[in-house]
């Protein structure tokens, strides 16, 4: 593990914020850091434009224990047009449906909705994280190495630079998923969490 991998599994005194990250991909780049994403300067523009995305990609590369939820999805009235029983509406910050309670077969489709046979609908959600106070380091640290990949061509101009923070990227990727799996060590849906969903 390199010595930047090895630093995030430190407790750090700093609050993590989405500015702080920024300035970690900054730092990676040998970027001016900022001290906020609305400041008048490019780099703060450029964080400002991708670093939820970044997030989010993040987010749903991989079923991360921190932003799982167990819920019943709300039915919908209208009936599924593609021979499925049953319609239900996804929340707002749903990313992904990992799965459904029994392991029914489903879709999702436009405007937020999943078919399915199953009623109820019980779902294993990966969902929008926003606040960085809940990232475990590790995913921090491949947070601010996907952004800095991101920044890499609009901010420094480099096709190069943006190659080598993709590979540093993959690998911060590749320790924060064993971590984050070594927590999770049951199955969740084997685990039965559905009656207290956090």
């Amino acid at each position: 593990m390199s010595a930047a991998l090895a630093s995030a599994h430190s407790v750090s005194s700093v609050m993590t914020s989405e500015v702080s990250i920024c300035n970690k991909a900054l730092r990676y780049l040998g970027a001016p850091e900022i001290v906020a994403l609305d400041q008048p300067s490019r780099e703060a523009d450029l964080c400002s434009r991708y670093y939820a995305e970044a997030r989010d990609e993040l987010l749903e590369h991989h079923h991360w224990n921190f932003a799982t939820r167990y819920t019943s999805l709300a039915p919908l009235a209208a009936a599924p047009p593609f021979g499925f029983a049953c319609a239900y509406r996804l929340p707002g910050d749903c990313l992904r449906v990992r799965r459904l309670r029994g392991e029914p077969p489903f879709e999702v489709v436009e405007a937020r909705t999943l078919y399915t046979d199953a009623a109820p609908a019980d779902a294993v959600l990966t969902v929008r994280v926003t606040d960085p106070a809940r990232f475990p380091a590790l995913f921090v640290e491949a947070l601010a190495r996907r952004l800095a990949a991101a920044l890499a061509v609009p901010l420094m101009n480099s096709a190069r630079l943006e190659q080598s923070m993709l590979q540093r990227f993959a690998e911060a990727l590749e320790a924060a998923r064993v971590a984050d799996a070594a927590e999770g060590a049951a199955d969740p849906v084997e685990i039965n969490p559905w009656l207290t969903a956090r």
